[in-house]
């Protein structure tokens, strides 16, 4: 069974976002060890393989990371994991998968929703065993959505090189990386019928 932590310096935040029967359902979640919820540790620095090694995803708040000022320790050891990494905050302005696919940084409004019960479950049940994060934030239709991302800038640009704007740029990049390992460069052609594909396999499911 896999497990998930979750790491909220303000534990109130949730009770904002969620419904009594999702916290509920939290709290079951807990009780079967699927889930561990915390305010924060002591020498979170000094001990992050100790701590984050029984999870197999880690969920955090952007403010306690910056207060700590070990966001960038966090992610690099996340990288270097089969680990996956939720960064949270109300002052993300767009949710965004990084790392190809192994961190998502959302709105705490995004991340704090009733669904958020029953994908703890599916992900430590490993009823979702690839691209986790992906799933949760764009449900299964994730790949569908990423492919009509990267159409769209494609179209946009014609070249991904030639794209000047940063967040698009970065973006592309990540969509690319997610897809097709970042190796292979795609036609509009290409994607349009990845996309028919796409949509035959979702209604064949």
């Amino acid at each position: 069974m896999k497990k998930i932590l979750i790491i909220d310096d303000r534990p109130k935040r949730k009770e904002r976002h969620l419904s009594k029967e999702a916290l509920a359902q939290l709290a079951i979640l807990e009780d079967k060890e699927m889930l561990t919820t915390s305010t924060g540790f002591e020498n979170l620095s000094e001990n992050l393989d100790s701590i984050f090694k029984p999870f197999d995803m880690i969920a955090i708040h952007n403010s306690y990371l910056s207060n700590l000022g070990i966001y960038g320790e966090v992610t690099e050891y996340i990288k270097k994991s089969e680990k996956y990494l939720i960064v949270f905050s109300g002052g993300i302005p767009q949710n965004t998968i990084l790392n190809k696919g192994q961190q998502l940084n959302i709105n705490s409004t995004d991340f704090y929703t009733d669904k958020l019960p029953s994908f703890i479950e599916s992900f430590c049940n490993e009823s979702i065993i690839t691209n986790p994060l992906l799933k949760y934030l764009y449900g299964d239709s994730w790949k569908l959505t990423l492919l009509l991302q990267y159409r769209y800038l494609l179209w946009k640009y014609a070249d991904i090189k030639k794209i000047n704007v940063d967040k698009e740029y970065k973006l592309a990049k990540q969509l690319k990386s997610i897809l097709w390992d970042g190796n292979i460069n795609k036609s509009i052609e290409d994607i349009n019928k990845e996309i028919e594909l796409e949509k035959e396999r979702r209604i064949n499911l």
